[in-house]
């Protein structure tokens, strides 16, 4: 009967250290997990896309226009693992158009400077600013669009390491931190997000 006794006791022991041992889930801060998410689900569940029609005008005539769109929360935001591609291929139109001008303004002030004998400076100035103009134009354009592409393909680079801590990470919201279930320790979303930019090394 002791023996039973001594069992029963030890599992009874057992069940409270169970019960009483917290979760590695559980948020660093409020020792909680019934509002900790996986972080990839807590910033894919800020973001919900809309669509629908609204008024218009043009001049006195009224009709309906649809619209749609992706609405991001605060906290979506805040959680995503990296900024937004920005856009090159504007820069690259900008360097073809203005080599295209700069090409035709060219030959229009060979021309007047041919056929004008006895030009003065100031119309030799405004002959030839305006080709000048062009080749300035172009080349900012294309090294902006050169810059911006290999700017964005870092970034592709980078989001490779950044999803894997990212993916790892887990939010509480009723705290409003972030914590690895190994670190034991709350991060605020700012000093998160600056974490990621670090491992991911983004220049924006």
């Amino acid at each position: 009967m002791h023996l039973i006794g001594m069992i029963a006791s030890r599992g009874v022991a057992a069940m409270d250290t169970e019960e009483t041992a917290p979760s590695p889930l559980a948020c660093p801060q409020c020792r909680e997990v019934d509002q900790v998410q996986h972080v990839p689900a807590a910033h894919q569940g800020g973001r919900m896309s809309y669509q629908g029609l609204g008024p218009a005008y043009t001049g006195n005539t009224g009709y309906a226009t649809p619209y749609h769109g992706v609405a991001t929360s605060a906290v979506s935001s805040a959680l995503n693992p990296m900024p937004p591609v920005r856009g090159a291929s504007g820069y690259l139109v900008l360097g073809v158009l203005s080599t295209i001008f700069a090409g035709i303004a060219l030959l229009v002030s060979l021309s007047l400077t041919l056929a004008g004998d006895g030009m003065s400076v100031i119309g030799l100035f405004w002959t030839w600013i305006w080709p000048a103009l062009g080749v300035g134009m172009s080349v900012l354009g294309y090294l902006q669009y050169t810059h911006r592409s290999r700017a964005n393909a870092e970034m592709r680079r980078g989001s490779q390491r950044v999803l894997d801590v990212w993916s790892r990470a887990w939010f509480c919201h009723r705290c409003g931190v972030v914590f690895f279930p190994d670190g034991g320790q709350a991060i605020p979303l700012p000093a998160f997000r600056a974490y990621l930019w670090q491992i991911g090394d983004y220049r924006v």
